[in-house]
């Protein structure tokens, strides 16, 4: 759980360094665009809402897998690219590669790269992280043939949740059942009375968390 500890030590040093009132962004350019990220040119697609997961750029700290002192930057990420973009000269936009950032840390929002992608971390400690993934997906608004016109397909925004256990990822379908059968079938009674018991609910990020937590040492991964 080497990485897991190496998160929870930029946790610490995040919050020595964040100062949203003192953010040197020019001194970083250069390291910026030459080192960390790329340019690219954002797809045009049919949607009329924001395509970013903040309304506007935000102050941020970025760590680097190399070790480097954390660079101060204002990004913001976007949900259709999948990428933290960065405004550049002459109305260019870089994005972060995520295999130099290791993680983005805003005031109330962290996110990390694993495998290649950004995810939003939820929840993090010794054992396993609860991750995000935030996206806009295409689809078809429902019409009545014959009657309608066929819309255009657009997009919507999404997310799914995450379980990072020892280098293995898994989707988490936010229902009981679901839930239950992560775990070993013998503990399937006392568990279903735990989440009575404690409320548990499959929408609340911070009870799956307790859950998993609890009952960690009989998951099935």
């Amino acid at each position: 759980m080497k990485k897991i500890f190496t998160l929870l030590f930029c946790i610490g040093l995040f919050g020595q360094n964040f100062n949203t009132t003192n953010f040197d962004i020019d001194s970083n350019f250069n390291i910026i665009q030459n080192q960390i990220t790329a340019e690219y040119t954002k797809r045009v697609i049919n949607y009329a809402g924001n395509r970013y997961y903040f309304k506007k750029p935000q102050n941020a700290l970025i760590f680097l897998f190399d070790g480097e002192k954390p660079i101060n930057v204002q990004t913001n990420y976007n949900l259709l690219e999948q990428t933290f973009d960065i405004d550049a000269e002459n109305s260019k936009t870089l994005k972060l590669l995520s295999n130099k950032v290791s993680r983005v840390s805003f005031a109330e929002k962290n996110f990390i790269s694993l495998k290649g992608k950004f995810y939003e971390l939820i929840t993090e400690n010794e054992n396993f992280l609860l991750l995000a993934d935030t996206f806009l997906e295409l689809y078809e608004p429902s019409y009545t043939a014959g009657i309608q016109e066929k819309p255009e397909p657009t997009y919507r925004r999404n997310n799914s949740l995450l379980l990072y256990v020892d280098n293995k990822m898994k989707k988490i379908e936010r229902r009981k059942k679901f839930l239950l059968s992560m775990f070993s079938k013998n503990m399937s009674k006392e568990i279903n009375s735990y989440m009575k018991k404690n409320k548990i609910s499959p929408g609340d990020n911070e009870d799956l968390s307790n859950l998993f937590l609890k009952f960690f040492d009989h998951l099935k991964f």
